[in-house]
């Protein structure tokens, strides 16, 4: 199987391609490009012109603003078969809200937001997906804004866990941290200290087991119940 074939198997089975025909996936991957990425590589910066949205093969990206004294605020961070900035396509704004940076070797497409539109114009399903993509990161960002808000820092940590955890096959108990324990405490908005102060204080209370960025949760209901 050609990597062309390949790419359309990997990209159908996100919500946001699945809808379209063999040959509207054609026509939108003849207009994409394909990014090979190195840690540290910006794919685009707050203020530029939002002409594309992008789908992840494989790695991880962040995406983040500075605050006006130059601090990084860590928004999201974005892995394997996701997609990220496909919003703008819908914003009055004509420009990225936000800077968008490789944190490791990654591999992705980058999609014309003019040619998807085209596409969605002409396919009702699609244009639900798009919809229902939307709200799911809108129920996301509203959690997070009542976490970070709200509760406090070991809250934060736990309740990222389990929703880890959530994405998981039955019985499943091992995460693996998607990025550097570093980015995982600014995507909580929480020290880095503090970040590994909670999980050595889980460890010693033999609630999780870690190794690396491997996480072995040994109760998942005193997990539920710690504070």
């Amino acid at each position: 199987m050609g990597p062309h074939r390949v790419h359309q198997q990997i990209l159908r089975s996100h919500h946001l391609f699945e809808p379209l025909s063999e040959e509207q996936l054609d026509e939108l991957l003849e207009s994409s490009q394909l990014l090979n990425l190195e840690k540290g590589d910006t794919l685009f910066i707050q203020g530029e012109k939002a002409q594309s949205f992008y789908f992840i093969i494989s790695g991880c990206v962040k995406i983040y603003r500075l605050t006006p004294d130059g601090q990084e605020k860590i928004f999201e961070v974005i892995g394997d078969r996701q997609t990220f900035a496909e919003a703008m396509m819908l914003m009055d704004t004509p420009n990225y809200v936000a800077s968008a940076q490789a944190v490791g070797p990654s591999q992705l497409f980058r999609f014309s937001n003019a040619a998807y539109m085209r596409l969605l114009q002409a396919n009702q399903r699609l244009t639900f997906a798009l919809i229902g993509k939307l709200c799911i990161r809108l129920h996301q960002r509203l959690n997070e804004i009542e976490t970070l808000s709200l509760k406090n820092a070991t809250h934060r940590v736990v309740r990222y866990f389990l929703a880890q955890l959530a994405q998981l096959p039955d019985g499943e108990t091992r995460i693996e941290l998607p990025v550097t324990k570093q980015l995982v405490a600014g995507h909580l908005s929480i020290q880095p200290e503090t970040f590994s102060r909670i999980i050595r204080r889980l460890s010693d209370e033999g609630i999780i087991d870690l190794d690396g960025r491997q996480i072995t949760v040994l109760d998942r209901v005193r997990l539920e119940q710690f504070e």
